[in-house]
């Protein structure tokens, strides 16, 4: 039999805004601190304005373990939202998850947003039941 857990939380929410001045090539840049026990369940990576690299450039989100785990192969050329894709991986220690720019060319322009929604194994903040 399943014993039912009352205990609520609310979802955390990290919205972190970048520009193209904020990356180097190919090099993962941190940008939201995640606690030990955390657990990716959505966000999104955001293109505001367009990068302008001559041939290309494009994103991936992840961490140190793995820099493509929520995201890969994002266009950056192009202002749109790509969905994170939750893996369910559960941080055991706290982790910087990151952002990685590879462009062919140098952009001069381009900024936009990295939206993360986590909950925190273990916590509870209310109890429903």
């Amino acid at each position: 039999m399943i014993t039912k857990n009352d205990a609520r939380q609310e979802k955390q929410v990290a919205l972190v805004p970048w520009t193209y001045a904020d990356f180097e090539s190919g090099v993962l840049q941190p940008a939201v601190d995640l606690p030990h026990g955390a657990i990716v369940t959505g966000g999104a990576f955001i293109v505001d304005t367009a990068l302008n690299s001559t041939t290309s450039d494009t994103f991936t989100v992840g961490d140190s373990g793995v820099e493509d785990r929520y995201a890969s192969g994002i266009n950056g050329q192009a202002a749109a939202l790509t969905a994170l894709v939750p893996t369910g991986y559960k941080y055991t220690s706290i982790n910087e998850m990151g952002i990685r720019l590879t462009s062919v060319g140098t952009p001069t322009a381009g900024a936009g947003r990295l939206l993360v929604e986590y909950v925190i194994d273990g916590r509870a903040t209310h109890t429903h039941g």
